[in-house]
Formats: C-alpha cells, sequence, structure tokens
C-alpha cells in the first residue's frame, strides 16, 4: 500500500473542488479544493523552515477551520502530527512536549494562555504556527510565529511531494496506558489506510454520505472521522459541543447528515436528555457506536428510538489504529453482546494462560494482529509493557471469548477483574444487572481490599430522577439474577461518576478515588 494520508484530499479535491469538505458551527466553510490549495501553502512553509520527513509537530487545537488547514499541511510537509488534548493538564501537555520533541507547534491561540499562567509555564517548541491573536505572547516568549492568514497571502499553492514512504509514521496519538502515563501511539499512513478501506468495505459509505462530529479531532475516534470521508468525498459537519444533547439532535436534523458516530455516552446522553424518540433525523442512515459497548437494554432503547437508522457496533484501540472488529445492523441482534467478527486484513486470537491459542467459547486475552497495528510508542517500551509481543501481535489486555462464527464477546479487562472469595469477576456483569433497576441511570462495580475475601464488591449508583430509594433493593434486584459471591458486600449512592477524557466512565479512577488516592 503506496498512499498516504495526505492523497485522499488530494483525490476528493480533483473529483469534488467546490463540495464542502468540512462545515463549522456558524456556517463557516471550505470546500475540498480550499483546503487542498491552503494545505499546500503550509506544508510550503514548513519546508521553507526546513521541517520535513522524520520531523514532529505538535497540534494543540480545539476543532476549528485553521486546526483543519494546519493537520492537512502536516502531512502534506512529510512531517508527523502529533496529538496533544486541551483538555489535558500542564504536567500531562508537558510530558508529551518532552517525549515528542516537536519541532513546531500548531496552537489554538486561544489556548495559549492556559499554558503560560502560573509559576510553571508550559516549554513550548521554539516555532508556533496560530492566528493574528497569538503574536503578543509570542513576543513576549521569543517565540517564531507564522500566522496561517500571511501564509495564504504569501505562499504559493505549490505542491511537492514529500520525502518518505506509506510505511513511515504519519501520526503520534497518546492514549492512556497501563503505566498511568501516556503513550504516543505511532500510527503510519499504511495502519490508517488499511483500516479504513477495511471498515469502509464493510459498511460501503460513498460520497453521499456525511457526519456530525461531537468529538476533538486530537481523539483517534475524531481523527478516523475525517480521514474517512476525506477519502469519500463525503462531508464533515463540527457540532458546537455535547454540553446539550438536544442541541445536538437539533444539528442532525438540520444538517440532514446521513451518519453520526459516538462513544456509548454519547447515545446515552441523546436517549435520556434529549427528544430523540420523538424526532428522530430523518436523514440519519447509520450511527456507529465505538469506544465500549452499549448494553442489550440500551441498544433495544436506541433501535426503537432510531428504528429507520442501522445501528453498527465496533471495538478496537488506538494501537490498531483503531478498529479491530465491526458487527452491522444484520447480526447485531442475532448477536446479543457481541462485537462482531475481526476486520478484513486483521487476524483476532483469544490466548489462554499459557500464551496458546484457546478454543470457541473460552475466555482468554484478546490479541489482533494485522497491517493496523502500531509501529510503536515514542518512548520505545511496547514491549517491555508487554502491549507488542515476540510476533509482533497486539496484547489488547481485554479478555474475552469467540463463537463457533467468530463473534467476539468480552468479559471486561484483566486490569479490572475482581478477585472476591476465589472467584474470578468481571464488573460488566454485575453493571448489566444492576442497570435494569429502574431507578439506575448509570453504575461502576469495582473490587476493594478485603483481608478475607481478597477484594469485595463495591458497587457505585447514579440515580435518575424520583424518589428516595432504598439501598437494600439494590441487594434484592441483584440476589433474583446473580450468584451470592458476585451480589456486591456494598451499594453507594453518587453524584456522577469518573470519566475519561472521551466520555467513558473510569473504574481505575473511580478505585483511586475510593482509597484516597489522586486520579
Amino acid at each position: 500500500m503506496t498512499v498516504r494520508l495526505f492523497e485522499l484530499l488530494r483525490h476528493s479535491a480533483a473529483r469534488w473542488p467546490d463540495k464542502p469538505a468540512a462545515v463549522f458551527p456558524g456556517g463557516q466553510s471550505i470546500g475540498f479544493a480550499e483546503l487542498d490549495r491552503r494545505s499546500d501553502q503550509v506544508a510550503l512553509r514548513l519546508r521553507r523552515l526546513g521541517i520535513g520527513a522524520g520531523d514532529r509537530v505538535a497540534m494543540f487545537h480545539d476543532n476549528s477551520l485553521p486546526a483543519l488547514v494546519w493537520f492537512w499541511g502536516i502531512l502534506k510537509s512529510g512531517a508527523q502530527n502529533v496529538d496533544v488534548p486541551t483538555l489535558a493538564g500542564r504536567p500531562t501537555i508537558q510530558g508529551v512536549l518532552d517525549e515528542a520533541r516537536p519541532r513546531a507547534i500548531a496552537v489554538d491561540a486561544k489556548q495559549l494562555p492556559k499554558l503560560f499562567e502560573g509559576d510553571d509555564p508550559v516549554r513550548l517548541p521554539p516555532i508556533w504556527l496560530s492566528t493574528a491573536e497569538a503574536e503578543p505572547l509570542a513576543q513576549t516568549r521569543g517565540a517564531g510565529l507564522h500566522v496561517q492568514d500571511e501564509i495564504i497571502a504569501q505562499e504559493r499553492g505549490e505542491r511537492f511531494e514529500p520525502a518518505g514512504s506509506a510505511d513511515d509514521v504519519a501520526m503520534i496519538v497518546y492514549t492512556s496506558g497501563t503505566t498511568g502515563r501516556p503513550n504516543g501511539v505511532m500510527l503510519s499512513h499504511t495502519n490508517f489506510l488499511s483500516n479504513l478501506q477495511a471498515a469502509n468495505g464493510l459498511m460501503g459509505l460513498s460520497d453521499r454520505d456525511s457526519i456530525l462530529v461531537v468529538v476533538p479531532l486530537y481523539y483517534i475516534h475524531g481523527r478516523m472521522q475525517l480521514l474517512l470521508h476525506a477519502m469519500l468525498g463525503g462531508t464533515v459537519y463540527f457540532s458546537a459541543g455535547f454540553q446539550f444533547p438536544q442541541k445536538v439532535l437539533l444539528e442532525l436534523i438540520e444538517y440532514g447528515t446521513t451518519g453520526f458516530s459516538g462513544v456509548p455516552y454519547h447515545f446515552k446522553q441523546l436517549l435520556d436528555r434529549s427528544k430523540l424518540s420523538a424526532t428522530p433525523p430523518p436523514a440519519l442512515q447509520y450511527v456507529l457506536v465505538t469506544g465500549g459497548a452499549l448494553s442489550p437494554d440500551e441498544l433495544d432503547r436506541l433501535h426503537a428510538a432510531l428504528p429507520s437508522t442501522g445501528i453498527h457496533l465496533a471495538y478496537g484501540q488506538t494501537e490498531a489504529a483503531p478498529r479491530i472488529t465491526w458487527v452491522g445492523p444484520d447480526d447485531l441482534f442475532r448477536k446479543r453482546g457481541g462485537l462482531g467478527r475481526a476486520l478484513p486484513g486483521v487476524t483476532l486470537e483469544i490466548l489462554g494462560g499459557d500464551g496458546n491459542p484457546v478454543g470457541p467459547g473460552v475466555i482468554g486475552e484478546v490479541v489482533a494482529s494485522g497491517p493496523n497495528i502500531m509501529k510503536g510508542y515514542v518512548s520505545g517500551d511496547e514491549r517491555a509493557l508487554g502491549k507488542i509481543d515476540d510476533r509482533g501481535r497486539l496484547r489488547t489486555g481485554d479478555l474475552g471469548w469467540l463463537d463457533d462464527e467468530g463473534h467476539l464477546f468480552l468479559s471486561g479487562r484483566s486490569s479490572e477483574m475482581i478477585k472476591s472469595a476465589g472467584e474470578r469477576i468481571f464488573p460488566q456483569e454485575i453493571e448489566g444487572v444492576i442497570a435494569k433497576h429502574p431507578r439506575v441511570r448509570e453504575v461502576a462495580v469495582i473490587g476493594l481490599p478485603d483481608p478475607m475475601l481478597g477484594e469485595r464488591i463495591a458497587a457505585y449508583v447514579v440515580l435518575s430522577e424520583g424518589p428516595p430509594v432504598e439501598l437494600a433493593e439494590f441487594r434484592q434486584h441483584c440476589l433474583s439474577a446473580l450468584p451470592f459471591v458476585r451480589v456486591p458486600k456494598s451499594f453507594e449512592i453518587v453524584a456522577d461518576l469518573p470519566r475519561t477524557d472521551s466520555g467513558k466512565v473510569s473504574r481505575a479512577a473511580l478505585k483511586k478515588q475510593v482509597l484516597g488516592t489522586p486520579a
């Protein structure tokens, strides 16, 4: 596979020059040809600065038109795009920059004050790519500022082929790792393209499709939506934000997008806090649930709210660029609780404790291999951490099993398994039972140290609106569906549960909070 990611934009610009590539809140938009031209100019400026193949450029930006131009320009220069989450704390931001050592940074001017407040400002690369609003701080900090409007006014729209190949790193995406520190996942052009083509070979989307993006582009989830629609020639609409789910529903209706992709949190919010069931978006042809699975009951609710919309699920990890399995509407309810089969080109195995593959129905660690698996971590310790084995396979850390047709079913993460009274217990099983109680809006189950049991099971419940409820109700509810040893020893009502940046409930953060360790 010799194609590089920036060629996706060039191809769509040639076929659909005037078609909107991206539309932002307030009506601001840019066509494929214009985006292609502006990013060519950015790439040329980077080349003049001596930045190209083998170099890295950090991206510290919220979703915006300038960010889109910077992103494609970085790829066209041959450099590697390093996504830095704007919601991260300053120690994390500094850690990413220190490890990745980018030569330049594309930075949202609105984010700069956050980086420099207090006595310990973040140390940025000497070259800034930003807008004119960044000029005062750039002068104060002695940075070389390159303003996008000036680049577009001064540089020729000259196209050049950067050095390198499709096997080179295109992007570095930071994700939480088993060590507790972010891991910089190095993904090549081929990693992404193999995954995009395999996934769309199953979903069958085309240039007639469009999507509403509600996640930041610095998540791999957001990058995949952007890259897929650049490959298809489809339009990407950017949401104003997910603070108010009803507004997101109105955006889906107003823009008439054919697709929507989100993590379970997004769909739960739309079901609970919008009028999705009463006013389903008429143009919406498919939704994709990724970053975790909805419970069977929640899938039933989603299907009832969107009876004419195809529901798809994808399972994966950032290290797999990111998808490993997929299941579509034909099998979703036939294989309830399943996450589908491996994508074309991906080999999926379940390994037992001895490291050898096990048969259907036997629980073991989920292991994946294929052209989508990362080149490694920036830190270089992917093998020392046990993430990549000596055969180049991705050790996901997830436990699951395959049925006779090759469909994957997850049991939980090995790191979250609870060992209580000699039993190996997965929190998802217990959470699924508790979630069926009519007063439960959300629940998380963790194991806490216990001198007699090893670990005792504790449940933390967020209630839906209604009259007071006795905690004993939850215990009786669980006893009706679970063996005694799997019934939580304690229940606690909480206002909310800690989440990862992508919106998933974090059992690890909850456990740290409960045990008094800073999350």
